[in-house]
């Protein structure tokens, strides 16, 4: 908010204080005002750097958001047409891809994938602007914790609308980054209230005052500081995990398309009698067990949290992402050798 600075007039008039004491008042008045400037300014600047930096958190939270959005939309709705065909399949251990058996996808993460699912596009369906954006942000942040609490879209409205506080309650501390349109406000700039430079008061008052608002501005500052540095850590988690699940779901789309048309034909061949794994070929079980393998690894990056209750990187969230960055290279060279 904008310092006043009421300075017009302070001089007092010579003959009450006289010509040497008019001149200290005036010389202290000035030296207020330049450091009332100052605090201003220091405050300002600030000010402008963490809002530009909240911005590009947010933008980069919904473009992962709608990235998380865009696969559950199309990649996981692909994959669990064909799922069903081999969900039931044993899958023995496969020279090469033993490495990769921690991110085979369970029955009971499938359910879980399918209700994340359903509740998003029925969040995504009401047609609430609001409701919409917090929820893509709620998907960013949080991972699987609207699936948990099961009122995503309720949360979502009371965004919406601009109730904070109902939101938080409802979808905990992730959405807490949402209230009407200042969607970070859990990590905004803190409140001061500067007190004005008066002419009512003298001069040495007014150079105390001034003295207080640079303090208080200083404090401020600070703050912003770390909340710009929290952002900052925030922006590029959510660019870090977008490119890995864009690279995961290159992946995961082509193997699924191989696997539909694999299972397809098998089911062609074998209609009318339960398909097991004595029916596929190695390769064919390679691809069934890469293709579990990335829906896991993509599970995994969804419903992972990237932010602590506190606001703070989740080291569980750094973990996945050191994890499944190194086993990039053995997932694409797996795909590639299937697709050949």
């Amino acid at each position: 908010m904008p310092i006043p600075f009421i300075l017009a007039g302070l001089g007092v008039a010579a003959g009450a204080v006289g010509v040497g004491g008019h001149i200290d008042a005036k010389k202290t008045n000035e030296e207020a005002q330049r450091i009332s400037i100052k605090a201003q300014n220091l405050y300002d600047e600030a000010k402008s750097s963490l809002e530009k930096s909240q911005d590009k958190t947010e933008n980069a939270l919904l473009n992962l958001g709608y990235l998380k959005k865009h696969v559950l939309e199309t990649s996981i709705k692909d994959f669990f047409k064909v799922y069903d065909r081999i969900k039931n399949i044993q899958l023995s251990e496969s020279k090469g891809l033993n490495e990769l058996s921690d991110f085979i996808i369970s029955n009971k993460e499938t359910i879980e994938l399918r209700r994340m699912s359903d509740i998003y596009e029925s969040t995504f369906s009401s047609g609430v602007t609001g409701a919409a954006a917090g929820a893509v942000i709620a998907l960013a942040a949080s991972g699987s914790l609207p699936v948990v609490t099961g009122v995503l879209s309720t949360a979502g409205t009371a965004l919406a609308i601009g109730e904070f506080g109902m939101a938080t309650s409802l979808a905990g501390s992730a959405l807490s980054f949402g209230m009407a349109m200042t969607p970070l406000s859990a990590i905004a700039v803190p409140a001061i209230l500067f007190t004005g430079i008066s002419s009512s008061i003298k001069a040495d008052e007014n150079l105390e005052k001034a003295n207080t608002m640079l303090s208080e501005a200083q404090v401020a500052v600070e703050k912003m500081k770390t909340s710009e540095t929290l952002c900052s850590g925030i922006t590029e988690q959510a660019r870090m995990f977008g490119n890995l699940l864009s690279k995961l779901n290159r992946m995961f789309s082509k193997c699924t398309i191989l696997l539909d048309n694999m299972t397809c034909e098998k089911m062609r061949l074998y209609e009318g009698k339960r398909i097991n794994a004595n029916d596929f070929t190695q390769e064919e079980l390679n691809l069934i067990a890469v293709t579990r393998s990335l829906a896991g690894a993509v599970k995994a990056v969804i419903d992972i949290s990237i932010l602590n209750e506190d606001g703070s990187i989740s080291q569980k969230s750094k973990d996945l992402y050191d994890n499944t960055q190194k086993k990039l290279p053995v997932f694409n060279n797996v795909v590639n050798q299937l697709s050949n």
